[in-house]
């Protein structure tokens, strides 16, 4: 009975350790990801997100700059055929996501002409979302409702395609 307790107990210390070298892991790479776009975006800050749930192959991050926010989720998974599965279940309730060319493996804006960005990369799938203040530009005070309209839906269009550029090739692993 006492072996079966001693291994019982050993086998549940490997196992939160191997949880808390695999969520190690995954903050390093998020600090490596997050390095690397400093390094490329500059004037834009960082700030580490912790993941909704108890998931542990997901890096949240939220980069902010003058009235814009963009917020990037990583999800590692285990195969290259386990992200294509996450893709393809993403966008299949979407109506008309539109493929792009030019970011990692492949690339899809959830919606036709829209901001946001889903792209893979190898075993890595990496949603972006912008949200863009252009209120607070004090050049926009004089503009109508329609060119303010025009220049929100350019502006996170613009700036999501650049953080998938930018996530599109720095180093993940």
């Amino acid at each position: 009975m006492k072996a079966l307790m001693s291994i019982t107990l050993i086998l549940a210390t490997f196992a939160s350790m191997a949880v808390g070298q695999g969520k190690a892991d995954v903050d390093r790479r998020g600090e490596k990801i997050a390095k690397q776009l400093e390094s490329r975006l500059l004037g834009w800050h960082y700030k580490r997100v912790e993941p909704f749930g108890p998931s542990s192959n997901i890096i949240v991050q939220a980069w902010s700059s003058e009235n814009r926010i963009v917020k990037v989720t990583v999800a590692i998974r285990e195969s290259v055929e386990d992200a294509k599965k996450e893709i393809k279940s993403f966008l299949q309730f979407r109506r008309e996501p539109e493929q792009l060319s030019g970011f990692g493996d492949e690339a899809f804006a959830p919606e036709r002409d829209g901001p946001d960005v889903v792209l893979r990369r190898g075993r890595y799938v990496i949603y972006i979302s912008t949200v863009a203040d252009i209120e607070g530009d004090a050049d926009t005070r004089n503009l109508s409702e329609v060119e303010l309209t025009a220049r929100r839906k350019s502006e996170v269009k613009r700036i999501g395609r650049e953080f998938a550029k930018q996530l599109s090739s720095i180093e993940l692993e």
